[in-house]
């Protein structure tokens, strides 16, 4: 039999032999779920859940075969068997996993996922039975995943970190549940880390008070009060022992603490100020409690994270400028090397950005432009390269350390400018300044292509091809812009030079021959564009380059999807978008993915599939609102607009189309222009639409001259596809 893997927890996902399985309609997906949750069903049953509510009894028993064919031609004409011939149920003897099953023998299961929602974002319309049904099973999940975690919190070796993740995952689900912030206490209990318990019951308290205006049980209130008794013995005997050791009092920790924090160029996170202060915890505590009550510093939480902060930057500025200088780069060497000796230990790649700030505050600017470079080259390929090349798969399991750090990435970004622009008219050829002006400027390019920001991008580019001529990461930057803005000439003359510089035998012959299939795609060109990118996922997937390059076959597929779209071959475009979709199945790659996401979702819609493009369509949109890149971005937004707009959400869909015209202007691609200004045209005119919304939708307009922006188009298929498009 076929192995089936099942996650129902978070977003449903189904793998046949490793290979990821889309089914083609709701319903069928649905009566699949029901039935191995629960393991049998009778038929009758079967039909009033997920066809009663809409159909008669015959219609209803047609529609229940049909899916039924469905599942077992998908999983094997024995996974399904029956008892006479009304009783269904899962064959005992099927190959089956299900992380449902599977977490009650391994907890770890539930580790790195987003949430414990039993199918969530699945729904089966009409359908009120099944809704009640994974009502109750998210219930019953939350009780189980619940329960679990306390047996593995009492255990010997228990692992207390899975236990906090899920723990924090289940107050998530249900941020008034208080046995959930009892557990989590309980854990903290356990590690010694009375202070954080201490949180966690303050955050319950003021969570009630402010919804419901309530306060906490007396079970957990007693579990707090025993935690902070004994706290307060541990911080007594802190206290006592430090000052008979150093004489500091609390005014001088409270100085230092304010030091230390100065120090950062943002905010102090707990435990990194906890680590160079080298206070102990009750001390540590009560200088941050009086600092805090003083109003000289502020404390807040960011994903579970508690970070500090002057109230104000010139505060900042003031205490650390109070320093001398040769104490400022003292410490910050010190912080500099115990950073580093951090992420050499644990690889936590937050850190580098941080390394490099220290570095450079203490005038090792080698050592800081090394580690500078590690963390933008991760970042950018996260945040902005649409399907990088996967050297190291592991970067990619640490997005959030990225998309999370906007602040710092702006910081370092203005002090990469301000050096281009004091060196760029002086530099000596020969010295150091030329190797870092080169590397703060590929960078910048890096960026600025994907933001977009098209003038920088071009000014810097020709910055770098002064210093080093055009070299490889300059022409790959010139593709990514004739990319973004549907120049298919330039994007092929781009390819073909980079395909000359490119080793005859390295997997860069695959990168060139991908972009050149992309420009015979947008020229129309199907042909030529076919075999390119063929060509390109034969060299990703040789086993000479798989490991590396593998998962940039993805996007060779997902174009190919496109080609069959445009030409109408559906069964062919659903081949290779499943392809590509296989392919990212188990890499951590928002960006990657988005775009996967948002050509699979388009392909669905053209199909009259809107059930399944809008699960992909919106998963594409979630990915962008974490992205910093504008490419395809209106797009996404131009089609949820649309499935809005058919479900009858006009306030919805307008909002959508307002962002679908904004990142249009921001583009400049004018497929994006066109097909926003295409939707536009349709439902301001359409008597589908109220009045009211209309107006709505008017006032916000973004206008394009669809004449002038139509004519940009090389693609005649492009051109057909948006001249037939339609909303209702």
């Amino acid at each position: 039999m076929d192995k089936i893997e099942v996650f129902l927890l978070g977003t449903p996902r189904v793998y046949v032999n490793k290979k990821r399985y889309l089914f083609p309609y709701g319903r069928a997906e649905g009566m699949f779920y029901y039935l191995i949750t629960k393991g049998y069903e009778n038929k009758q049953v079967l039909e009033d859940i997920f066809w009663g509510d809409k159909y008669d009894e015959e219609k209803a028993n047609r529609n229940y075969r049909n899916a039924l064919y469905h599942i077992r031609k998908a999983f094997g004409k024995d996974f399904l068997i029956t008892d006479g011939r009304q009783q269904l149920r899962i064959n005992p003897e099927a190959d089956l996993w299900m992380d449902l099953h599977e977490m009650k023998s391994d907890l770890e299961i539930l580790s790195g996922k987003e949430n414990f929602w039993y199918l969530e974002h699945f729904e089966v319309k009409e359908s009120s039975q099944f809704e009640n049904f994974i009502r109750q099973k998210r219930i019953e999940t939350a009780e189980k995943i619940y329960f679990l975690t306390e047996e593995e919190l009492f255990k010997d070796k228990c692992r207390l970190d899975l236990c906090e993740e899920i723990c924090k995952n289940l107050i998530a689900m249900d941020e008034f549940c208080e046995k959930y912030y009892q557990l989590l206490m309980k854990l903290y209990e356990k590690a010694g880390q009375r202070n954080r318990a201490d949180m966690v019951y303050r955050e319950l308290q003021y969570i009630l008070e402010q919804e419901l205006d309530e306060v906490p049980g007396e079970e957990i209130t007693k579990l707090w009060q025993k935690i902070i008794s004994q706290k307060e013995r541990e911080r007594v005997q802190e206290e006592e022992t430090h000052f008979s050791h150093t004489g500091e009092s609390q005014s001088d920790i409270c100085k230092s603490l304010l030091e230390w924090i100065s120090m950062f160029c943002d905010r102090a996170e707990y435990r990194k100020l906890m680590y160079f202060s080298g206070l102990g915890d009750s001390l540590f505590v009560e200088g941050i409690e009086s600092l805090v009550q003083g109003g000289m510093i502020r404390e807040e939480e960011d994903a579970g994270r508690i970070y500090y902060s002057f109230p104000d930057e010139e505060e900042r500025i003031r205490v650390y400028e109070g320093l001398s200088l040769t104490k400022r780069k003292s410490l910050h060497s010190l912080m500099a090397k115990r950073f580093e000796k951090q992420f050499f230990m644990g690889k936590n790649e937050d850190l580098l950005p941080k390394i490099s700030y220290h570095y450079f505050k203490s005038q090792d600017r080698k050592k800081s432009d090394f580690y500078l470079k590690e963390y933008l080259r991760r970042y950018l390929a996260i945040a902005h390269e649409f399907f990088p090349v996967l050297h190291a798969y592991d970067v990619m399991y640490n997005t959030e350390t990225y998309l999370n750090n906007r602040k710092q990435i702006e910081f370092i970004y203005q002090q990469m400018e301000a050096y281009v622009e004091a060196y760029k008219e002086s530099v000596n050829p020969g010295g150091f300044e030329k190797e870092r002006l080169e590397l703060y400027l590929t960078m910048l390019v890096q960026s600025y292509v994907k933001i977009p920001d098209y003038e920088r991008s071009w000014e810097y580019i020709g910055l770098l091809e002064q210093l080093q001529g055009t070299a490889k990461e300059t022409l790959k930057q010139k593709a990514y812009l004739a990319m973004d803005t549907c120049q298919a000439d330039a994007l092929i003359r781009f390819s073909r030079e980079g395909l000359w510089q490119a080793a005859d035998t390295s997997a860069e012959q695959g990168f060139w021959k991908r972009f050149q299939g992309i420009g015979y795609v947008l020229k129309g060109e199907m042909e030529k564009g076919s075999r390119e990118l063929l060509e390109a996922a034969d060299i990703f997937l040789d086993k000479e380059w798989k490991e590396e390059w593998g998962a940039n076959a993805a996007v060779a597929y997902s174009w190919l999807g496109e080609i069959g779209r445009l030409t109408k071959d559906y069964d062919s475009a659903m081949e290779y978008y499943r392809k590509s979709l296989d392919i990212h199945a188990n890499i951590h790659n928002i960006s990657g993915k988005t775009l996967l996401y948002l050509h699979m979702g388009k392909g669905l819609f053209d199909t009259g599939n809107d059930c399944m493009a809008e699960r992909y369509i919106k998963a594409a949109v979630q990915s962008f609102e974490h992205l910093h890149v504008v490419y395809k971005r209106s797009t996404a937004y131009a089609y949820e607009a649309v499935l809005l707009f058919r479900k009858g959400d006009f306030e919805g869909g307008a909002m959508y189309l307002k962002k679908a015209g904004q990142y249009a202007r921001h583009s400049r691609d004018p497929v994006e222009r066109c097909l926003y200004s295409r939707i536009f045209g349709l439902i301001t005119h359409s008597s589908d639409c109220p009045c009211e919304s209309r107006l709505k939708i008017g006032e916000d307009r973004q206008t394009f001259d669809v004449r002038e922006e139509r004519s940009k188009i090389p693609s005649i298929w492009e051109r057909k596809y948006l001249d037939q498009f339609c909303i209702f």
